[in-house]
């Protein structure tokens, strides 16, 4: 069994399983490279969780031993060629060092880890998929509320500089459902949401999915409320030794979209730009150097 034969597994069964057992599977999809890296307490302690948990998972999807599930992380892992893992590795055998440099180097390569995954070759065919859908959309909506709400806010502005057909889903006045009214099949929804989800983020891709509308989610769980039935999934792994967790993954994810967006116009998206950087210097939008 390769990796993402094991992944789908996991997937498809994730519904039958125990409260306990879908937070080790959540886990084990959400940090694969820990799951071959460290020992199966080690698993179990980072993700909240007794060892016992994780042999029950290991035995739910029909292996003997929990060191059997592991090895197909580990196999994979070794071929998996990454100085961002190799970071991290060492990030976790250096002896701890006291003081500010200590946390500068924790964010440094928690985020490089988070970047690799999200940038890596995991997400290379889920951006593709995602460059098709938003070049045939007639409407684009964009959602992302509370710490998120800047990941989908910078998407939308880059957008309206060469392209009209973008909606910010901003609920000013609590008006969001006004502003999914007229969503249907012809177009698509990106949406921005992480645990803990919001209702809100969770009720609006139901309600576009009802609709017909594809969905592109970025979300940090194969398994989170958004990506069910979702017609991409990009997975933008979000953890940090901050207060909260790293909005990092999600700018990049928008960025990355929007530099997609532009390489497929062609001239007439490049004539957009031109029109929009006409507009705002008439506006003196920006001091001239």
């Amino acid at each position: 069994m390769t990796k993402d034969e094991l992944e789908n597994l996991i997937k498809a069964r994730f519904t039958l399983l125990t409260p306990k057992l879908k937070a080790a599977a959540r886990y084990v999809l959400d940090s694969p490279k820990e799951v071959a890296l460290l020992s199966m307490r080690a698993v179990a302690s980072n993700a909240e969780l007794q060892p016992a948990s994780m042999l029950r998972l290991a035995r739910e999807l029909g292996f003997d031993s929990y060191e059997d599930f592991r090895a197909i992380y580990m196999e994979w892992v070794s071929n998996h060629d990454s100085t961002f893992v190799k970071r991290a590795a060492e990030l976790r055998r250096r002896s701890a060092h006291e003081g500010r440099s200590k946390l500068l180097s924790e964010v440094f390569n928690t985020e490089m880890v988070n970047l690799d995954q999200t940038l890596g070759d995991q997400n290379a065919a889920a951006f593709n998929t995602a460059r098709q859908a938003l070049g045939r959309a007639r409407n684009i909506y964009i959602l992302g509320l509370r710490s998120l709400f800047p990941a989908a806010y910078y998407l939308h502005y880059v957008c309206c500089m060469f392209c009209g057909n973008t909606t910010l889903l901003a609920g000013t006045g609590g008006t969001l459902a006004d502003e999914l009214r007229r969503i249907d099949a012809e177009d698509v929804l990106i949406a921005f949401s992480f645990s803990p989800y919001a209702v809100t983020s969770v009720n609006a891709c139901d309600f576009a999915r009802e609709r017909g509308a594809k969905i592109i989610a970025i979300t940090d769980s194969a398994v989170s409320p958004i990506a069910v039935g979702a017609s991409v999934t990009l997975l933008a792994p979000n953890t940090s030794p901050s207060l909260i967790p790293s909005i990092l993954p999600a700018m990049a994810v928008a960025q990355t979209l929007a530099s997609l967006m532009v390489t497929d116009g062609g001239e007439e998206r490049l004539a957009e730009i031109s029109n929009s950087e006409t507009q705002l210097r008439r506006f003196s939008v920006y001091i001239e150097n």
